[in-house]
């Protein structure tokens, strides 16, 4: 992945010259000939672009909010990078179909044993794995190679193809499964490819512990293949979209422009609003790192400006990872997470069939997230819930609170469906479209009286 959209040579000069920094607070990386500003610099630390590896300012790390966390610089590794529920590895050079076999079958039997907590299966029954893919060239390769050696420890699969990550978590509480695999190389260079592995509650299946034990074994090459090969069934993803309708409706007029790189995602938006009076203008945008903590990625000034000139009601940027989104207002300026999840909270608080009779209405956050952010929302009327430090945590407790809605402060967001917590892009979206239907008053104007008056605004 390039780390920027294109370089540029004229930034706004800094009052502190950080360690390493040329005169005026602008960086050089070895070898070119143009000056990066320090977003640009913190930018191309955190995608792991292959001159950091020998600049002299590659410790200089900044102050990053503790929602976007640098990443370590990555040499040109010869093996696979294990953590908390996923693998990534250089496609062909160490990841290729035949280990994808090899992690199949490992995972094929992990499941069979109940190695993780699960029961066991019994003689002569079978469980079903959900997986699909991202867009990478790579990725249909791998998710072949899984699910060959899936099949041969008995494991019947059901085949998404090409979709979101979301969308595998739903079907995976449709089909009532064990597991479901994203095979994407997500956070990486176009030349890593890997899985994600989601548990039944939605959320990263082994522990990193788990997770090397997983991969010891794979290399063992000693397994029994079962009895007979687990079926293989592909999805339609209009099944999928099915689930997704209940989020849009009751629409007004809106325009709104989508940014993404991903085809897959203006299509489903077509579907899912042909039968409402939104305007929806697609704006594909080129797969490059961006640095969502700042929006100082240049196609991210373009969605600003394509808000402007439409005079849209509302910008949105999707992450390819189909859980991410950031929004701008119809002035092009960006909400804040706070502010999204305020919208996204006084709209859940609304509607009864998400919180009937909630008294009162709670919010979950990590624990960073509610130091932050705890005093404005109780000012607001809501009462905020500290859900722990991880992911994991915060959602257990969203759920078992059924709280409107979670976050853990960054740029992703939990709503509870079906009793699951699911994150979701095209859900918050939905949710976001509903509560700007409900006034006329612009984005920016509703935000500011909600701000305002929001304890009066939702008392019974």
């Amino acid at each position: 992945m390039a780390p920027a959209d294109e370089p540029s040579e004229i930034f706004p000069p800094i009052d502190a010259v950080a360690p390493g920094a040329l005169p005026g607070g602008t960086y050089r990386c070895p070898g070119e000939t143009y000056s990066i500003s320090r977003s640009v610099h913190l930018a191309r630390l955190a995608a792991h672009y292959p001159l950091c590896r020998n600049c002299p300012a590659r410790d200089e790390q900044g102050l990053l909010p503790v929602s976007f966390p640098v990443a370590p610089i990555l040499e040109n590794r010869e093996e696979e990078i294990l953590s908390e529920g996923g693998v990534r590895a250089v496609y062909l050079n160490v990841m290729h179909r035949t280990r994808a076999v090899e992690w199949g079958r490992a995972i094929g039997k992990a499941l069979s044993e109940g190695a993780f907590g699960g029961e066991a299966s019994p003689v002569g029954t079978t469980s079903r794995v959900v997986i699909g893919h991202d867009e990478r060239v790579s990725s249909p390769e791998i998710a072949a190679g899984l699910v060959k050696g899936l099949r041969q420890q008995g494991k019947d699969i059901a085949d998404l193809g090409f979709c979101r990550k979301p969308d595998l978590t739903l079907a995976m509480s449709s089909f009532q499964s064990v597991l479901a695999i994203f095979i994407t190389g997500s956070g990486y260079g176009p030349a890593w490819t890997g899985f994600d592995l989601i548990g039944p509650d939605g959320l990263a299946w082994p522990s990193i512990e788990q997770l090397r034990w997983l991969s010891e074994e794979s290399h063992t090459g000693t397994y029994a293949h079962a009895r007979q090969l687990g079926r293989y069934s592909p999805l339609l993803h209009f099944e999928q979209d099915q689930t997704l309708q209940e989020e849009f409706h009751a629409l007004r007029p809106l325009t709104v422009v989508c940014g993404s790189e991903n085809e897959l995602l203006f299509q489903r938006l077509k579907r899912l609003t042909e039968h409402h009076p939104c305007r929806l203008i697609p704006l594909s945008l080129p797969a490059v790192h961006r640095d969502l903590s700042s929006h100082t990625s240049a196609s991210l000034r373009v969605l600003e400006e394509t808000v402007r000139q439409e005079q849209a009601h509302l910008g949105c940027y999707f992450a390819p990872d189909g859980e991410t989104l950031t929004a701008v207002d119809e002035q092009g300026t960006w909400l804040s997470m706070q502010d999204v999840t305020l919208l996204l909270a006084i709209e859940l608080a609304q509607e009864p069939l998400t919180a009937p009779s909630q008294q009162p209405l709670e919010i979950c956050l990590t624990t960073t997230a509610w130091a932050h952010w705890h005093t404005d929302f109780e000012r607001w009327g809501f009462v905020s819930l500290d859900g722990g430090p991880s992911i994991q945590t915060m959602t257990k407790a969203l759920t078992s609170r059924k709280c409107l809605v979670g976050t853990n402060g960054s740029p992703q967001w939990w709503l509870l469906r079906k009793d699951l917590a699911v994150c979701d892009a095209l859900r918050v979206f939905g949710t976001l479209l509903r509560s700007l239907s409900r006034s006329d008053r612009p984005c920016s104007q509703q935000l500011a009286a909600h701000k305002a008056g929001l304890p009066r605004d939702l008392s019974p």
